[in-house]
């Protein structure tokens, strides 16, 4: 059995390397590079428009310090749950520009790999899914489909959907986390949350689910399915004034 896990360099994934490693030591990480700034926010605003990009980039300039000021809180809850946000020693890690590249593509058609856990790429191309015989797997922070995209678990919040708030593992396909469900999970929010704690709590609750699904793709018994009880819908960042209107309108942090 090959374990690859594909993925950015961020907090998230070394938590579920961390985890992860525990019952697969041999496993591998890919690591992309991150899309440049200026192609990211040229996207968006093909796809969102200039007023909406410029409210996320003025959101995304508070996020700093917001980081700083629950930096102790974040540390807390990984390290209450036994994991860790940095790289672990030891661990075989081979670096690309994007998943998508011709060379990783070829890297794993070599390695074939059975399971290939997603984790923070790009949107993966058809030609990656079809490199290999695996099963590819993502852990997405959002009930699905209703909270497809981003910030799936504060979109819950914001909409005052407390019965939705939490993570899908799901199968992986070519569309933006509309693959089958394999797993999903709820969290608890208190008092202490806010914008970035709740996906730290959707991955503590995430990476069991998915340490389960990777077992389960193992040994054969591995099933999906859909929702036809929710709406599919796509979220985004929110803007500064969005972020503001939800605090002060619903008090969602």
């Amino acid at each position: 059995m090959k374990l690859v896990v594909l993925a950015t360099d961020s907090s998230s994934t070394w938590m579920m390397v961390s985890a992860l490693r525990e019952d697969y030591p041999d496993l591998h990480v890919v690591v992309e590079n991150p899309i440049s700034r200026l192609m990211l926010l040229k996207r968006r605003m093909a796809r969102i428009g200039v007023v909406k990009v410029i409210g996320q980039m003025l959101f995304m300039l508070c996020l700093p310090a917001l980081r700083r000021l629950n930096a102790t809180r974040i540390q807390s809850l990984v390290t209450s749950a036994g994991l860790s946000t940095q790289p672990p020693t030891g661990v075989s890690i081979t670096r690309f520009a994007s998943v998508n590249s011709q060379a990783c593509i070829e890297w794993l058609r070599k390695v074939q790999p059975t399971v290939v856990v997603l984790n923070g790429t790009r949107i993966v191309s058809p030609a990656l899914l079809a490199s290999c015989n695996a099963v590819f797997l993502n852990t997405h922070c959002g009930i699905t489909p209703a909270y497809r995209g981003v910030h799936g678990g504060y979109w819950a919040l914001v909409r005052g959907d407390k019965d939705n708030v939490g993570v899908t593992v799901h199968l992986v396909d070519a569309g933006v986390d509309t693959g089958g469900i394999v797993f999903q999970g709820t969290i608890k929010v208190d008092e202490q949350d806010n914008f970035l704690t709740y996906p730290v709590k959707q991955y503590l609750v995430g990476i069991p689910l998915m340490r389960h699904a990777i077992a389960d793709a193992i040994s054969g018994n591995l099933r999906a399915h859909r929702r036809d009880d929710l709406p599919s819908a796509i979220w985004h960042h929110p803007t500064l004034w969005q972020y503001l209107w939800a605090r002060l309108r619903h008090g969602v942090r």
